[in-house]
């Protein structure tokens, strides 16, 4: 990030490939070259003005929010299995319930598809592929780097997952174009703080750019404001964009797979995006797997969203799935 500004080129037409790999590095090595690591870790490979980027859930399944945070970033999944537990049945959950339709699984250590074949039978995951073995990877390579990614139009939005200091720049924040364009020198709003910031210049994959539509990851320095007012969960959006929301009335489906039960009082977290909060449930009645109803939440701190943004509920004291299902507004 430190050549952000060093050159200024004409905005370029990057096509990017966004992936989750589930437990393999190896996989996510083999795809791309390892960038910024946290609890999260992304690997990027770019030739020309085509890029994949790999994003991977280092600190899961310790923490729930790298593997709700990677899938969100990724449009498409590969998971690794070499083994049938506690983490793999999460993940399907997960998978399910975020809505990832497209993904392939890889078999390993003398699993077998007759065994997996059950476990996405009637979900959303029942088109994924299934794969023995890991498969060449050059060949994943240029078959990720082959497609073309479709532009998703609407205002500015932009999902922030890293933000830091730089030496002559401020601010630099790293994230996602969920939609539309985002601009040099374009004024966007802060949330769910509501704070102004301008937009000083743009990376796309090292290269200096005007510009960056949406499925890009971008590196943005900002102007007046710090790291701690643009740190995960935020997005920078056109004002008016996103509604800011302390209690929310939903409608909950409860993944088939799911072993709680959701009551009255229960203090779980809503996830939307990057955003991971402590809510209270208020309701009549519980939910369980398969089941759907309406409840109240309310958030111990502010969420941004858009009204068809969907609300993943978990519960961390849970003794399967933390991830207990999907609410709409």
């Amino acid at each position: 990030m430190t050549s952000l500004i060093n050159t200024e080129r004409m905005r370029i037409a990057m096509n990017t490939t966004m992936l989750c790999v589930l437990n393999s590095e190896t996989l996510a090595t083999s795809l791309g070259k390892k960038g910024t690591e946290s609890d999260i870790t992304l690997y990027n490979h770019k030739q020309g003005e085509k890029a994949i980027s790999v994003v991977m859930p280092t600190r899961y399944p310790d923490k729930l929010t790298p593997l709700l945070y990677s899938l969100f970033l990724g449009s498409e999944v590969f998971m690794v299995i070499d083994k049938l537990d506690r983490t793999i049945g999460e993940e399907l959950v997960a998978c399910d319930v975020m809505g990832k339709t497209k993904g392939t699984i890889f078999l390993e250590n003398y699993i077998t598809p007759e065994q997996i074949k059950p476990l996405l039978s009637g979900t959303g995951l029942s088109g994924w592929q299934i794969v023995e073995g890991l498969g060449n990877p050059n060949e994943m390579r240029e078959e990720l780097m082959a497609r073309e990614s479709i532009p998703i139009p609407g205002p500015t939005r932009v999902s922030i997952d890293h933000s830091f200091p730089v030496k002559g720049l401020g601010t630099v924040c790293l994230g996602i174009v969920d939609q539309g364009v985002v601009k040099k020198h374009q004024e966007l709003t802060i949330y769910p703080t509501g704070k102004k910031s301008l937009v000083r210049s743009i990376q796309v994959h090292d290269n200096d750019v005007t510009e960056a539509s949406s499925g890009n990851r971008v590196g943005l320095a900002m102007k007046g404001v710090e790291p701690e007012d643009i740190g995960r969960g935020t997005i920078l959006a056109e004002e008016g964009v996103l509604a800011v929301k302390n209690r929310l009335d939903l409608t909950v489906t409860i993944n088939k797979f799911w072993k709680g039960a959701l009551k009255n009082g229960m203090v779980v977290h809503a996830a939307s995006g990057l955003q991971f909060i402590p809510a209270t449930i208020t309701m009549g009645g519980e939910l369980k797997a398969g089941q759907s109803g309406k409840l109240h939440i309310e958030l111990e701190s502010p969420m941004a969203l858009s009204s068809s943004d969907a609300v993943i509920i978990c519960w961390l004291d849970s003794v399967g799935s933390r991830v207990a299902g999907k609410g709409v507004q």
